[in-house]
């Protein structure tokens, strides 16, 4: 990932330098000697050299001259051999990295310089200036510093000869030259300022570059809102009409020289005035504010008051609406000398105010736009917006500094209307109230309405009687009418057989409103016949499903069969390490399941010794107790010997005694031995 990454950035810095390369050849004047010791710091020359070469003797001689002009490189003969050899020259300031081109008559806007001659034949280098003053001089290279700005020459020779034979002899010489120019000083801008805030303008306006040393290059150029520099030539015109803002200028001469930058900031776009809360050219009894705006933000607001001086505000003026009464004039101009035409608004200059009517009743409230004028009520001081409510003739009179208006009024009775409804038997009436001065009267023309009866009839049935209600719709007033009596039940009957649950009997419906009862012939039940089937068998480990049908009536049942359970059989055994695994197969599904029996020689060994560990405390007095035992039986079996003088069998008794304890204490020591013997022997 990184690779590509490096590889994508490689060709995009490429990409960016072919760019740069093209534009700096479209801007470059064509035929220009253009250098720069900062920007290329090394050149290879262009320069004009001859070379002549003899070779023999007397008028046998033989010559090969050869020149060139503006050439980089230089061939010329040289020695015995008639050898050919080529020779170029470079030119560089302070540094030798880089490399460029330079022609003769060029600039160089390094005071320090340097000019080497390579070639296989040693070459004089001379720097000297337009008086003929050598300055440096050297063997294939020579430095000067210090130099002033001015034109200079370097020259480079070259000249020898020797003897081919006894009687012949061969000569050469070599000389080149070429001039370079030094241009320390950068160009100068005309029309425009140093200073970010040193020049403003609103007409059309012209800047240009001069170079009193090596020319200008180009001047470059940007415009307002742009970050990019581009070339106009050394002069250019903005005109009315262009982008406002502040325009940029920077000068290049042909040496590389850059100038600093130089501005002029260009705006000829009027400012805008506007009037919040009322128009220009209109009268109004309200405060307003006039705003002024521009797109350079340096504008400046003019006010005046009738026939008052002028005073400036930044941004806007606002006038109260208790300000005097008079003509407000206004202009703006912003700092590029751009203005507006004047405007005006007049204030207070007609009296207007209105009644504003209650919502619930006829009084009214007096009111009017400027906090300065003054109302009075029927001849006394009025406060604006204070209710009016007393019934009759009234007069406001509104008064400013210089005129007044009246304003007549008349307040009636604010009377409030409610209505008793009349009835089927009694009338209605409308009462009207006053609700300013509790002032009523009343309205009885209204009659009552009458009754308006609705007929709803109930028909008969078979045991209840039919009628009509007539009711009211107004009051809920209501009688009944036309009574009939009742129709009385039409019944059918039919026959219905015993069934398997129920009785033989005879229904008896009424064929009018479904009435219906069950009188039964005494026929008993016949009771159910089922048939069982088998719906779903069962298995060894799934119940099973059968279904009873009764073949008279239909009705059904089912009952789970339980399931069978599994017939396992052994139907392998293996032995492995002491150990036994069966394994068992169900002989009906198939379903199999292995028993692993462990080692039972292991489980026997372990039992017999843990019976030992429990009973060992005993096994040694069981020891003990058949040892005491043997030594009675022993001791009264040799007493009886040796009383009957049988001493040979006495002493074999005595052997025979140490032979007993020895067996005895050999069977109780090697008896968990036996047992696993013993238990090798079954379970194996």
């Amino acid at each position: 990932m990184k690779t590509k990454t490096n590889r994508i950035l490689t060709v995009l810095l490429f990409t960016v330098c072919i760019g740069l390369l093209a534009l700096l050849v479209l801007i470059v004047p064509k035929g220009a000697n253009m250098a720069s010791a900062a920007t290329t710091p090394k050149y290879a020359v262009a320069f004009d050299y001859s070379a002549t070469y003899t070779y023999g003797t007397g008028g046998g001689a033989s010559q090969y001259p050869r020149s060139g002009q503006g050439v980089y490189s230089a061939s010329y003969t040289w020695g015995a051999n008639r050898s050919n050899y080529t020779v170029s020259v470079f030119m560089y300031g302070s540094s030798t990295s880089g490399t460029g081109s330079f022609v003769s008559g060029g600039f160089i806007d390094s005071t320090e310089v340097t000019v080497e001659a390579t070639s296989s034949i040693s070459m004089t280098v001379e720097i000297s200036n337009l008086s003929g003053t050598r300055l440096a001089s050297g063997s294939n290279k020579a430095t000067v510093s210090g130099l002033n700005e001015g034109t200079y020459k370097v020259s480079i020779s070259a000249s020898g000869g020797g003897v081919i034979n006894s009687r012949a002899g061969w000569g050469a010489r070599f000389d080149g030259s070429f001039e370079f120019k030094i241009d320390k000083g950068a160009p100068t801008i005309n029309g425009a300022s140093t200073s970010t805030t040193g020049k403003y303008i609103n007409s059309a306006f012209t800047v240009s570059a001069t170079d009193s040393g090596s020319g200008v290059k180009t001047m470059y150029m940007k415009t307002p809102n742009n970050s990019t520099f581009y070339s106009v030539g050394t002069s250019t015109t903005v005109n009315k009409g262009s982008a406002n803002g502040r325009y940029t200028f920077y000068a290049e001469d042909n040496a590389g020289n850059q100038s600093g930058y130089y501005y002029v900031n260009f705006d000829d776009t009027v400012p805008t005035m506007t009037c919040l809360n009322a128009s220009f050219g209109s009268n109004t009894n309200k405060g307003f504010t006039v705003k002024a705006e521009d797109n350079s933000e340096s504008v400046t607001l003019y006010y005046k008051i009738d026939g008052g001086s002028w005073n400036t505000r930044r941004g806007g003026y606002t006038v109260t609406s208790s300000a005097d009464d008079a003509t407000y004039y206004f202009y703006a101009e912003d700092d590029y000398g751009n203005r507006t035409e004047e405007k005006w608004v007049k204030l207070g200059t007609e009296l207007s105010g209105e009644f504003v009517k209650s919502d619930t009743d006829n009084s009214v409230y007096f009111t009017w736009d400027r906090p300065s004028w003054t109302a009075t009520l029927d001849g006394a001081t009025y406060t604006k917006g204070t209710w009016i409510r007393a019934e009759g003739e009234h007069t406001i009179k509104l008064s400013s500094k210089t005129n007044s208006a009246v304003y007549p009024y008349i307040i009636d009775h604010c009377y409030v209307e409610s209505l008793e409804k009349p009835t089927c038997t009694h009338g209605g009436y409308l009462r009207y109230d006053c609700i300013q001065c509790g002032n009523s009267y009343t309205d009885y023309s209204i009659e009552e309405t009458g009754h308006y009866y609705v007929a709803s009839t109930s028909v008969a049935t078979c045991t209840s009687g039919g009628y009509t209600v007539y009711t009211c719709t107004r009051c809920g007033d209501s009688y009944t009418d036309n009574y009939t009596n009742p129709l009385g039940h039409n019944y059918e009957s039919t026959y219905m057989p015993a069934s398997c649950t129920e009785y033989g009997k005879t229904v008896f419906t009424c064929q009018v409103c479904d009435s219906s009862y069950f009188e039964t012939d005494g026929t008993l039940p016949t009771g159910h016949n089922y048939t069982n089937e088998v719906i779903t068998a069962p298995t060894c480990t799934a119940d099973g499903l059968r279904r009873s049908t009764c073949e008279i009536c239909g009705d059904v049942f089912d009952t789970n069969i339980t399931a069978n359970g599994h017939n396992y059989t052994i139907t392998d055994s293996a032995s492995a390490k002491g150990k036994v695994t069966r394994t068992y197969t169900c002989a009906v599904c198939g379903h199999s399941y292995k028993q692993e029996l462990g080692d039972q020689y292991e489980e026997v060994t372990n039992y017999v010794e843990y019976l030992f560990e429990q009973y060992e405390p005993y096994m040694w007095w069981v020891l003990l107790a058949s040892a005491g035992v043997w030594s009675i039986i022993i001791g009264v079996m040799i007493a009886i010997a040796q009383k009957n003088e049988e001493k040979e069998k006495a002493k074999k008794m005595l052997i025979n005694y140490v032979i007993g304890l020895v067996v005895i204490a050999v069977i109780v020591v090697a008896c968990p031995f036996l047992i696993r013997g013993i238990a090798a022997l079954v379970t194996g």
